[in-house]
């Protein structure tokens, strides 16, 4: 299946072609750089060696950021190579302050002159492979060129080694071609360990998100919205189901009797999805705004905020006394939580369902650290309870000084990189 698959690369070129142009035309590509992903390339290769890190999506790219910031130390006279493959991705890194020897770029498709070009653009010295962004021939191109390949921040549930298993060899075979794979969890191990990988390539590390992450740089229009909301409450409910927002809105309703301050930003899990929040909050109240544009600035009678845009969970969860973490309740289409440790990074209060499956999120409520609400009822009660700063600065806390102990997730899996890419430059030295 493999071989079938490789043959079949050599001829994908025209459909990923036309692929890329029907995505351009639904605005889901940068039009000006989408040629990156066909191998084409503006951007000058910088002199330095260069280590190469692929994220797939937003949330990936994002969770990404404190480690390569991290990484760049280490690695100061290299360049570090972000690939990524949506254009969420590349809007929400334009504004995060990342060192200057880190540089973005689109992923490339997985056809054999988009690799070789990119390959053969930027000579690689090391690739890190994110969570379960995996392509065959990437993979194998790779290896043929003897580049040392590491899988970074892989989890696999259940459903992921299901829906894996449906690839037959394609998928194991492709695992196989990792030096090493670093793992979230135990049960990631477990997983990778049913698809044929040795037990002594995986190294159980930690999720990066555990750790926090960089914020975008907002400084200017904080202090604007801090002017707008000044003697408000700011409650961010963020990445939410579409099942959850009638619950939130409800919990709104039934705490501006107690909390008549309270302004309520809603951030749905996909951007797309905003328009059908504002019209559900129009049911509940007259004082809505979108915000789709960096201008588009709540009025001091705001009540609710619905964000329609990529990039700014940090910004708001800077100015919130609490956030509601979603894709959380108890609701039978919603699988797991959305990532909590941005908003205690930020000195937010944190309150969920109790849908937090993914490793390290668990283990927020048994901490003490996150609240865990099931219903609208329950929510408010948190609302008017950590509107007390009293009740907050505990809770705020304990969130702090988590995500700081969790540093050491990073640190443990830059640790590992770096020797693996002595031995790598230890070989090429002893090869000339």
């Amino acid at each position: 299946m493999l071989a079938l698959y490789k043959f079949l690369c050599n001829f994908n070129y025209p459909i990923w072609v036309l692929i890329l142009a029907v995505r351009r035309l639904k605005g889901k590509e940068d039009k000006a750089r989408f040629r990156e992903k066909l191998g084409y390339y503006k951007e000058q290769r910088p002199k330095k060696d260069l280590i190469w890190i692929n994220a797939l999506g937003l949330g990936e790219t994002l969770s990404l950021t404190l480690f390569l910031e991290e990484l760049s130390k280490v690695f100061s006279d290299h360049t570090l190579l972000l690939t990524s493959s949506t254009l969420q991705s590349k809007i929400a890194l334009e504004n995060i302050p990342l060192s200057k020897n880190i540089i973005h770029q689109f992923a490339p498709v997985d056809n054999y002159h988009a690799l070789e070009n990119f390959l053969d653009y930027w000579k690689p010295e090391m690739a890190l492979f994110s969570e379960l962004d995996i392509w065959p021939l990437r993979t194998s191109k790779l290896k043929e060129r003897k580049i040392p390949l590491l899988l970074i921040n892989a989890r696999m549930n259940k459903k992921k080694k299901i829906s894996r298993k449906r690839l037959g060899t394609l998928f194991s075979e492709t695992l196989k071609e990792f030096d090493h794979i670093f793992v979230q969890d135990q049960s990631s191990k477990k997983y990778f360990i049913d698809f044929g990988v040795a037990e002594d390539k995986i190294t159980v590390n930690g999720p990066l998100k555990v750790a926090g992450t960089i914020f975008p740089d907002t400084r200017i229009i904080e202090e604007k919205l801090k002017i707008i909301f000044k003697g408000k409450l700011i409650w961010v409910a963020a990445s939410l189901h579409d099942s959850e927002e009638n619950e939130i809105l409800e919990a709104y309703e039934l705490a501006k009797s107690k909390l008549p301050n309270l302004v309520l930003i809603m951030i749905p899990r996909s951007i797309e999805l905003s328009k059908y929040t504002v019209k559900k909050a129009s049911r509940i109240s007259n004082s809505i705004l979108e915000r789709s544009d960096y201008c588009d600035l709540p009025k001091k009678n705001t009540e609710i905020l619905v964000i329609n845009r990529v990039g700014e969970l940090g910004l708001w969860y800077k100015l919130a006394f609490i956030s509601f973490i979603g894709n959380s309740l108890n609701f039978k289409e919603i699988k797991e939580g959305k990532n909590p440790f941005e908003a205690l990074q930020a000195s937010s209060v944190v309150i969920h369902g109790p849908k937090m499956l993914e490793p390290g999120y668990e283990k927020l409520s048994s901490l003490g650290i996150s609240d865990v609400v099931v219903n609208r009822y329950e929510i408010f009660s948190a609302l008017v309870k950590y509107s007390s700063a009293n009740h907050r600065e505990k809770k705020i806390k304990r969130g702090l000084d988590y995500i700081k102990q969790n540093s050491v997730v990073v640190q443990k899996l830059i640790k590992y990189i770096l020797e693996i890419y002595k031995k790598r430059s230890l070989n090429k030295a002893l090869q000339k």
